[in-house]
């Protein structure tokens, strides 16, 4: 990956409570110096991406203000001067004074976001230290302005073009495993999942038609007749019944035309009354408490569904889960019933984002402002990252995403953000 050149910035990690009060430029080496040491172990958890790379940028800024800090301690002690030409400039107290505050507020949300990250786990957890990261950076830009304005040390402007990244290994392949179980009886089975039969008629006709398999999942892709846009649609299994002749029960996971559906597809025609155009609905994710619920008929009369945002938000809400209670109440009373096992999910959910243009894990403000950091560092511009994932940051992210050989989807997916250096 070849980033675009991007101006150096110096941390402050811990370095607040030495500005709060008189400080000497011999107490700003010192912590600089401090700083220099910490940057090491920082360094040390990522092994590639943005991320790192603004660690590295962060080393250099810190040399340079080390250097330039020596410099002013040894014109002020009459010795000899390092060669370290800069422009003078004015200290300016009150705007020091300022720059406390705003530095005391950038501390506070790193803070805020390390407490996130201590309770969180995987991919978000990431995202926590990741945010925090980019408020070490606004900090930095911070301390250079009050060295500024405190000392009259003024900072060139240094451009540098981090080295292009090599590419990434292809993973070694695994010695295949033969599953135990029906799976092993039929070469299309998905051997991560042994217990499920593929022997059944669906796995079969999915394999004949070329689709994918996942689990109890089979995915169909192709392209949409008016646009080209990709479609997915996903269909779930595990209720399948092969002697059943007035249909199947089934869950449907979809993006046709830019939008998101999750369907339950039931084997009876439904009677809904034809003053509403909704069922009720109760759900339970695994072993959680269940959940109350108003999905959308279906034109078929034979399920119901959620649609756009809505579906979007569900299948967020069960992306780990491994089973699934539907029950759909006609407006007679009448209950239709059905408890699906997820297992392969994951694989058909984030198709179906992706071809839908949004990501699969539950963003804050804060996060997409932190991602939207990282692009711009990178030198994919968003403009100023203000937490909202519109046009110019989806721009952004798909020149992102085709630097590094990623589907473009504008979305900050999982694969993006642990191609971006946020890792689990």
């Amino acid at each position: 990956m070849s980033l675009k050149p991007f101006v150096f910035a110096i941390s402050l990690a811990a370095a607040l409570p030495a500005f709060a009060q008189d400080t000497s430029l011999s107490t700003e080496l010192a912590d600089i110096e401090r700083q220099l040491t910490e940057i090491d172990a920082q360094a040390a958890r990522y092994d590639g991406g943005l991320i790192l790379t603004l660690i590295e940028a962060r080393r250099e800024a810190l040399l340079l203000a080390k250097t330039l800090i020596e410099n002013r301690i040894n014109a002020e002690a009459g010795g000899a001067t390092v060669e370290v030409t800069v422009p003078a400039v004015q200290p300016d107290e009150a705007r020091a004074a300022q720059i406390l505050g705003e530095m005391a507020a950038a501390q506070q949300r790193i803070e805020e976001a390390e407490r996130e990250a201590a309770t969180g786990g995987g991919l978000i957890q990431a995202l926590a230290l990741s945010r925090a990261e980019t408020e070490r950076l606004t900090l930095a830009q911070l301390q250079m302005g009050y060295l500024q304005a405190k000392y009259g040390i003024a900072f060139p402007v240094m451009v540098a073009q981090p080295p292009a990244a090599a590419p990434a290994a292809a993973p070694a392949a695994e010695p295949a495993t033969p599953p135990e179980g029906a799976a092993q009886t039929v070469a299309w089975a998905d051997a991560r999942f042994s217990a499920i039969d593929y022997t059944l008629a669906p796995f079969e006709q999915a394999n004949r038609d070329g689709h994918r398999i996942s689990g109890w999942w089979t995915i169909e892709s192709s392209r949409a007749a008016v646009d080209d846009s990709p479609q997915i649609v996903a269909l779930n299994h595990s209720q399948f019944q092969p002697n059943n002749f007035m249909g199947q029960t089934a869950l449907v996971a979809r993006c046709i035309e830019g939008e998101t559906a999750f369907v339950f597809v039931q084997d009876d025609f439904l009677m809904n009354d034809y003053r509403r155009n909704s069922f009720e609905m109760t759900l339970r994710i695994d072993d959680q408490p269940s959940q109350q619920s108003r999905w959308s008929s279906l034109t078929s009369n034979k399920g119901a569904g959620l649609f756009g945002r809505d579906a979007e938000t569900f299948i967020r809400s069960i992306y780990d889960a491994d089973r699934l209670f539907i029950r759909l109440v006609e407006s007679n009373g009448q209950q239709h019933d059905a408890l699906f096992e997820l297992a392969g999910a994951q694989d058909a959910f984030e198709e179906v984002a992706a071809a839908c243009g949004w990501t699969t894990l539950s963003l804050s403000t804060d996060d997409y402002r932190a991602i939207q950091t990282l692009l711009n560092a990178g030198g994919f511009d968003v403009g100023t990252p203000d937490g909202q994932w519109g046009p110019a940051s989806q721009r952004a992210m798909r020149a992102y995403q085709a630097s590094v050989g990623l589907p473009e989807t504008g979305a900050p997916d999982r694969a993006t953000l642990e191609r971006l250096g946020v890792r689990q």
